[in-house]
């Protein structure tokens, strides 16, 4: 950390004081201060992020009405955090947790109901469910297996959100 994401992170920290910790987990902003110090350390190499550390700036002195009260500033936050994790993922190379496992969980199933269906139209004198459940069950548990090898390599790497 540098002395400018320590300056911010300090300065969002003071402002929140007080704030319940159902709605910093909420607005996540635990979240929003690891990408605060990754926006930081990439300033210097990438021109995308020295803009965004004006944003920051800015957002960070609206920050307490953004968490606390339902309005503009939230709906500024919440797409103003939405442009980092953008920009960290596609640039940088930064994932939330679990992002494959979900990813690949969703499309492994839905290819894999898809076969087994395909399949049950085969053999139509058989129950339909007798090929779409095992279908279904193979491609989430080959999703979840694949995805959480993928992640856990991301984890190891340090390039979470």
């Amino acid at each position: 950390m540098t002395e400018w994401s320590q300056r911010i992170a300090a300065q969002i920290e003071q402002e929140l004081k007080g704030t319940k910790e159902s709605d910093l987990r909420f607005m996540r902003v635990a979240e929003y201060l690891r990408m605060l110090t990754q926006i930081d350390e990439f300033s210097d190499s990438c021109p995308h992020c020295s803009q965004l550390k004006a944003e920051i700036e800015k957002e960070a002195n609206t920050i307490r009405q953004a968490v606390t009260q339902v309005g503009r500033e939230r709906r500024s936050y919440d797409k103003h955090i939405d442009k980092l994790a953008r920009h960290l993922k596609k640039e940088h190379g930064f994932y939330p947790p679990y992002f494959y496992t979900y990813s690949y969980s969703f499309s492994y199933t839905a290819v894999a109901g898809l076969v087994g269906f395909l399949i049950s139209l085969l053999f139509p004198s058989i129950d339909r469910w007798f090929f779409l459940t095992p279908g279904i069950v193979i491609g989430l548990l080959a999703g979840q297996f694949v995805g959480n090898r993928k992640d856990a390599r991301i984890r190891s790497m340090n390039k979470l959100l």
